[in-house]
């Protein structure tokens, strides 16, 4: 009981502890901060300089006061470039012009003050600061808003920016497009998991715990500035495992400031892929325009700004799939229209052709008809001439032949596809639809010195549908990335905070940030009672989540034939990328509060913590924790 006491006693002692920072004060994930040391041409600190901070392109003004041992910080500055101004008795004016503020980072500027008049100024510029960064120990890449905008990123996408960072690998592998219209791409950072990277937007969860995807990904115009982060992370980002993405929006200034583009590609200059798209069928006809447009500005000069952005996308996607059919001499045969070149007069279902490609393994045998062999192990009899009986055909079968039939036209042995032309055999172009809207707003509004707040909403709808390869029958789809069906998805985000600086030495923030996940998805034949009509019992129950055409998914040929999901037909995950029917929606609320105390003490101060061996054996002295 002592032992629980005491351990308790020591972490309630540290909680505490964490309240009260030596400078500098560690920035949040939404804003950044200066902090340094002003002391004259020999060293010595120069105590109650007055440091002026001012937002280059917004004009808002904050100021602090170096203490005794002449450090000063100035926290909760909104990411933007700043120009900072010490001014001390007895000594001129110092002044440092273009100082980069980036989210969660602390620029140290350290004015050296010589002795004047207040009236003259030694300027410097941002670039003659050291850039080491000594405030914290985090492992990160930034990428400013020139670099974020100019970038060849991927098809414009923000998620993209990751593979920038070392470490990143994108995976070959990516959830279906009804359930990531944004196109969240699934890189995995330091050989973790994709699922594990955070995504944070303007200090807000941005992240989909189910899918492990982003849930609003920012048009890169409406984007400032963002932070990816892999190693030594603050602990209020303690959720993510490999990585975390930091984003901030766009704010208005006191010029007008905006731009529009529009990029447009398409397939007229692709080069054929020659084994799923054959010269018969070419390069299906696809083009995607991607447009938009910014604008932001002053609200009242000096206090209160805005920015706007949208974006859209309208793409007529044009993809190649290919399948696998039976051939039109086995076709023909089951349905009883022919009599197999091979079946020997025979009337059922003629294999003959797998036999002759795959030898032994393309054998089929009748367990009804069997024999003992020399060891005593019972063995089915081959079908005769490799025909199965009309008898012994099921009706479902037909009825789905019967539906390939008018696509296996044509299938024969020896002309194209693999194994001889049994498998994947059948190449297909086709088209669907993408189109989405993304609009984002955003305003700030500085109150006074002493109080800052923002707000941020995003909302992203989309429309996404696919044809199928065998119409009525199913299989692959032809929207993006294969997809065959119809989805609706709608994505909200809301980011809101202000931040108070109650005193000099205090100050407090709060954000509070919600979204939604809402996808609704259908299958191509969602109306359809496709296995009822085939005779297919306990499917089709006459409900909505029922409905639609189930998947049917034959076997891969023997002896290395047949694609990763063997013939596939039908309606599902595997086949057409459509996890359908489906509706999801998700709706998290998110409430974030810091508090920040600035002091003095020196780290001596917490030495009695560190009397106690179990806790601080290693460290002989230890300095309060950031918030």
């Amino acid at each position: 009981m002592n032992k629980m006491i005491r351990t308790a006693l020591v972490l309630a002692l540290f909680a505490c502890a964490s309240l009260v920072l030596l400078a500098p004060a560690r920035a949040q994930s939404v804003y950044g901060s200066l902090f340094g040391t002003v002391t004259d041409k020999s060293g010595a600190a120069v105590p109650g300089a007055t440091i002026t901070v001012t937002d280059i392109a917004k004009g808002t003004v904050v100021t602090a006061t170096s203490n005794a041992s002449g450090d000063y910080t100035v926290p909760h500055l909104i990411p933007d470039k700043y120009n900072l101004k010490v001014e001390a008795k007895g000594f001129k004016s110092f002044e440092a012009t273009g100082i980069q503020v980036e989210a969660d980072s602390a620029p140290r500027i350290d004015p050296m003050m010589d002795v004047g008049g207040s009236t003259e100024t030694i300027q410097v510029n941002a670039d003659q600061e050291p850039e080491l960064k000594t405030d914290k120990a985090d492992v990160a890449t930034v990428f400013d808003e020139q670099q974020v905008s100019a970038l060849p990123v991927g098809d414009q996408n923000f998620t993209n920016l990751q593979l920038l960072v070392p470490g990143a690998q994108l995976l070959g592998w990516s959830h279906a497009a009804d359930e990531n219209p944004q196109a969240s791409k699934q890189i995995q950072v330091d050989g973790q998991a994709f699922g594990g990277t955070a995504f944070e937007l303007d200090g807000t969860d941005n992240q989909d715990p189910i899918l492990g995807i982003i849930v609003i990904n920012p048009a890169t115009d409406a984007v400032t500035e963002t932070k990816i982060t892999t190693q030594n992370y603050d602990a209020e980002l303690g959720k993510a495992v490999s990585a975390v993405v930091t984003a901030q929006t766009r704010s208005g200034t006191n010029a007008f400031h905006g731009d529009v583009y529009d990029f447009r590609t398409g397939n007229a200059n692709l080069a054929r892929d020659p084994y799923s798209q054959p010269a018969t069928t070419g390069l299906p006809a696809g083009l995607k325009n991607r447009f938009g447009g910014t604008i932001g500005g002053p609200i009242l000069k000096d206090k209160a700004f805005f920015f706007f952005n949208y974006e859209g996308q309208r793409q007529k996607v044009g993809t190649s799939a290919t399948d696998t059919l039976p051939t039109s001499n086995l076709t023909e045969s089951c349905l009883g229209n022919a009599t197999g070149s091979g079946s020997g007069g025979i009337a059922g279902c003629d294999f003959s052709e797998y036999k002759t490609q795959l030898g032994a393994a393309g054998t089929i045998y009748n367990w009804n008809s069997t024999y003992v062999d020399g060891k005593g192990n019972t063995r089915p009899n081959p079908f005769p001439n490799n025909v199965v009986p009309t008898s012994m055909v099921s009706a479902q079968a037909k009825a789905l032949l019967t539906l390939l039939e008018p696509y296996t036209k044509g299938i024969t042995p020896n002309t194209n596809g693999s194994v001889g032309n049994l498998d994947q055999n059948f190449h297909e172009n086709g088209t669907g639809l993408f189109n989405s809207n993304q609009w984002t707003e955003r305003a700030d509004y500085t109150i006074n010195e002493k109080m800052h707040l923002f707000e941020r909403f995003t909302r992203f709808t989309d429309v996404l549908s696919g044809a199928v390869m065998f119409g009525a029958g199913g299989g692959p789809g032809f929207g993006l990335n294969n997809y065959g069906g119809n989805s609706n998805g709608a994505n909200d985000s809301l980011a809101s905070g202000m931040d108070i600086a109650l005193n000099p030495k205090l100050l407090t923030d709060f954000r509070l940030g919600y979204y939604r996940y809402n996808v609704i998805d259908s299958k191509h034949d969602q109306s359809a009672t496709l296995a009822t009509q085939l005779n297919i019992p306990g499917i089709n129950l006459g409900s909505y989540f029922t409905s639609g055409a189930p998947g049917f998914v034959i076997d891969t040929l023997p002896n290395g034939g047949g694609g990763t999901n063997g013939w596939s037909y039908g309606d599902g995950l595997n086949i057409n990328r459509c996890n359908c029917p489906l509706t999801e929606r998700e709706d998290q609320f998110q409430v974030v509060n810091n508090w920040t105390k600035i002091s003095a003490t020196t780290p001596s101060r917490w030495a009695p913590i560190c009397a106690m061996p179990a806790i601080c054996a290693s460290r002989p002295t230890w300095t309060a924790p950031d918030s």
